[in-house]
């Protein structure tokens, strides 16, 4: 499995990529209230740059949130759409994860911690752990007043918005949007363990929306 679509359009970032073979061709702009208007455009863009068509692609990966409701009801329909017509599966993956592997690749941490706001007293955790050239996470949804940063190893990365105004510890990313880069990376580490989901699987988290994300332990 060599050439996969990816969308990320939780955050106000619009982040579209596809990778033919090795090689990932990017976009990654901020669009506030654009996504609508602009992602159809912009995957016919990426793929063209990649020299390829929906005919060629061998999966579609789409960042599912926490996050805006408009931009993840988007990606996951859009997603849905080109896998259904052409008969794809791919990965429906939390983009706490995505924040995770960029802050693995920046400071090489086997456990990062991701976190996002999900309400004055909670917040949306992920876990995630990277050995051997995988990644496996596990998500929760916590109250503020239960996280502690003493509960992991002095090793451990933390990002997210969650951390800096919302807990006080730091954020190892300046930049806070999940890239569609990484899905395609989470992907293609997936595949060799036959992770592969059909499309009715591809569905939104809200920021708000607890039982979506209960799902997901």
């Amino acid at each position: 499995m060599t050439n996969i679509l990816a969308i990320e359009t939780s955050t106000d970032n619009c982040s579209v990529a596809v990778s033919n073979g090795e090689k990932i061709y990017n976009f990654h702009e901020s669009l506030p209230k654009q996504h609508t208007e602009k992602l159809f455009g912009i995957i016919h863009d990426i793929l063209e740059e990649g020299e390829l068509s929906f005919k060629d692609l061998d999966a579609v990966a789409v960042g599912i949130g926490p996050g805006s409701y408009t931009g993840i009801r988007l990606s996951c329909a859009v997603s849905q759409g080109i896998a259904y017509a052409n008969g794809l599966k791919g990965l429906a993956i939390p983009s706490l994860e995505l924040l995770a592997l960029e802050t693995h690749k920046k400071t090489s941490s086997e456990l990062v911690v991701s976190i996002i706001e999900a309400s004055s007293d909670k917040i949306y955790l992920g876990e995630s752990s990277f050995s051997e050239g995988n990644i496996e996470s596990k998500f929760s949804l916590l109250y503020k007043d239960l996280f502690s940063v003493k509960n992991y190893p002095s090793s451990t990365s933390f990002v997210g918005q969650g951390c800096g105004h919302f807990l006080g510890i730091e954020n190892e990313l300046l930049e806070e949007f999940p890239k569609a880069s990484s899905l395609i990376e989470i992907t293609k580490m997936r595949k060799k363990f036959d992770a592969l989901q059909d499309p009715e699987t591809f569905l939104p988290i809200y920021l708000t929306d607890e039982d979506s994300w209960q799902k997901l332990k």
